[in-house]
């Protein structure tokens, strides 16, 4: 990770589990990190939890769902910084329902679930692959998608949410396939899919009893999940993981 020492990085998600996680670890990893979230406050308290790491957090009130917020969000990373090395997009949520539910409320909600699980991730990617481009340096995006982007439980209530996984983990390697067609050697693109991690996820997606459910199965950490990014960034820059999978010992999915 010595490589990485000063660099820039972007989390999105930032403010609690798997993206408070990751941004705690690439602190302590010497980067400059920049917490992505609509609850800003929260990573500035991870920020003052960790002020003896080497490296530096900031926060940046950011709702991926919008892209009038994620374009606001990157203009104040711009002046003040200038420049991106890592992208790790990992905001995300779900909501207990059926596609096929008609109502207006249901609507709001598969909206909402496109829009931050994929449609926000394209521009976050945008956003920050030009920034990378203005380093012109070693640079990294990684994709923090789910297991259901390969396999998908049954019964499942979440909707849309592994559709848009489904999406994620495709154009994970359509950005690998456009950087070769451009020549560019220098960025990498990775997709990282977890199993179930024990966060407050499901209690946000309105899962009945989540938090015994989730005790009562195998499940990872979001610091478990972060290791995965810090492996990832490890590799050497001409070695491109791909897909990276962590499942729990006895994952049931």
């Amino acid at each position: 990770m010595d490589k990485w020492v000063g660099k820039i990085a972007v989390v999105t998600g930032a403010s609690s589990g798997i993206g408070a996680a990751i941004v705690k670890d690439l602190a302590q990893h010497g980067l400059t990190v920049i917490g992505l979230a609509r609850r800003a406050e929260k990573i500035d308290e991870i920020a003052a939890e960790v002020s003896s790491v080497p490296g530096k957090i900031y926060s940046c009130k950011c709702d991926i769902g919008d892209l009038d917020s994620i374009k606001a969000a990157f203009k104040w990373i711009e002046e003040k910084f200038q420049k991106v090395h890592i992208l790790v997009n990992n905001a995300g949520l779900a909501f207990v329902g059926t596609v096929l539910n008609p109502s207006d409320e249901e609507t709001e909600k598969l909206n909402k679930v496109i829009n931050v699980n994929f449609t926000g991730l394209v521009h976050t990617t945008r956003q920050a692959f030009r920034l990378m481009q203005v380093a012109d340096d070693y640079g990294m995006i990684i994709n923090i998608s789910s297991i259901v982007d390969s396999v998908i439980p049954f019964p499942s209530t979440s909707t849309v949410y592994a559709p848009t996984k489904h999406a994620v983990r495709a154009l994970t390697e359509i950005i690998r396939q456009e950087l070769v067609v451009g020549n560019n050697d220098k960025i990498k693109v990775s997709n990282l899919s977890p199993g179930v991690v024990r966060t407050n996820f499901g209690q946000a997606a309105g899962i009945p009893n989540a938090e015994e459910f989730y005790k009562s199965i195998p499940g990872l950490q979001g610091a478990d999940i972060s290791q995965g990014v810090i492996y990832l960034l490890s590799t050497p820059h001409n070695v491109n993981v791909t897909q990276l999978t962590i499942k729990p010992v006895g994952e049931k999915f």
